[in-house]
């Protein structure tokens, strides 16, 4: 597959949608935690934001080369990657198995799921055909 030129409009939205999705995760992750204040949202939200910009942006401007809005093909994509990811972190972190905790699999879920919506809403745009 030849490869599209990148426009500055799709690596805008891809940005924005990084960080749209950085916070909800964040949101999402400390809800409930005693950790959650203004302060730990701002700092989870750089941490998924960077993990995002780093794996997901570029994963999200290869597949947008065949925008389809809400595809399920890419949310399974997304699923894998934040899958691998989520768990080579949890392992950087001292988790020697983080496959045996829910938390871990709500996490890469969530994360995936968060990205996969705010990503068909942003940046999944049909091509006009003139």
């Amino acid at each position: 597959m030849q490869l599209k030129s990148v426009d500055i409009d799709m690596i805008a939205r891809s940005l924005l949608t990084s960080l749209i999705s950085a916070i909800f995760v964040s949101m999402l992750q400390l809800i409930g935690s005693p950790y959650f204040s203004f302060f730990g949202i701002l700092i989870f939200t750089c941490i998924f934001f960077c993990f995002y910009l780093v794996i997901a942006s570029p994963l999200q401007i290869f597949l947008n080369q065949r925008p389809k809005k809400f595809s399920i093909l890419y949310l399974a994509i997304y699923n894998v990657f934040s899958g691998v990811i989520t768990g080579i972190v949890a392992m950087i972190f001292g988790i020697k198995n983080p496959f045996h905790s829910s938390e871990f699999y709500f996490l890469f879920i969530m994360c995936a799921f968060l990205f996969w919506i705010v990503d068909s809403i942003l940046l999944q745009k049909k091509m006009n055909k003139h």
